[in-house]
């Protein structure tokens, strides 16, 4: 697989996680986020930047000293972004926001990854919904990297912390 995009963009696959990956689930069918929205509405779905074969999910990031923007794969348990301006450093927190209107992303649950990571929500709808939104850790690298349903993640939490 080649480092760049057909346009020169940087594509960053994480290989050590492929790797690891449970075969069974590999072929199960996925989840495609066709449609993505920002707290206030703005569409997040960016049909310039294609991954593994769909329109990616535009975020900007900015951490002190740094900002940027990115494009997420719109496949369910797939890592592979691409960096569209900025860096990107594994394990570290960023706070993700809006590229077109700069609201930050809601936050759902923290994340057991650094005891400051939290799992922003992006709406599946342009009014917010948690019940109908995806969600993934806003630093860089974790496990919890790639989107899942919200309902999963608070479902989750609860089992995994006694509620």
């Amino acid at each position: 697989m080649s480092r760049f995009t057909k346009d020169g963009r940087l594509m960053i696959p994480i290989a050590k996680r492929r790797k690891n990956v449970d075969k069974s689930k590999e072929s199960a069918v996925r989840y495609v986020v066709d449609k993505a929205f920002c707290p206030n509405g703005c569409d997040l779905i960016d049909s310039e930047t294609v991954i593994n074969g769909f329109p990616g999910l535009k975020i900007r990031f900015k951490r002190p000293g740094a900002e940027g923007e990115f494009v997420i794969s719109a496949i369910e348990g797939d890592f592979d972004k691409v960096i569209l301006s900025g860096e990107l450093i594994a394990g570290v927190k960023d706070e993700l926001y809006c590229p077109y209107c700069g609201i930050p992303f809601e936050k759902l649950v923290n994340c057991r990854c650094s005891p400051d990571a939290e799992m922003v929500a992006v709406g599946l709808t342009p009014k917010l919904d948690f019940n109908n939104a995806i969600t993934f850790c806003n630093v860089t690298g974790c496990s919890n990297g790639t989107f899942i349903k919200s309902g999963d993640a608070i479902r989750h939490i609860r089992l995994s912390s006694g509620y």
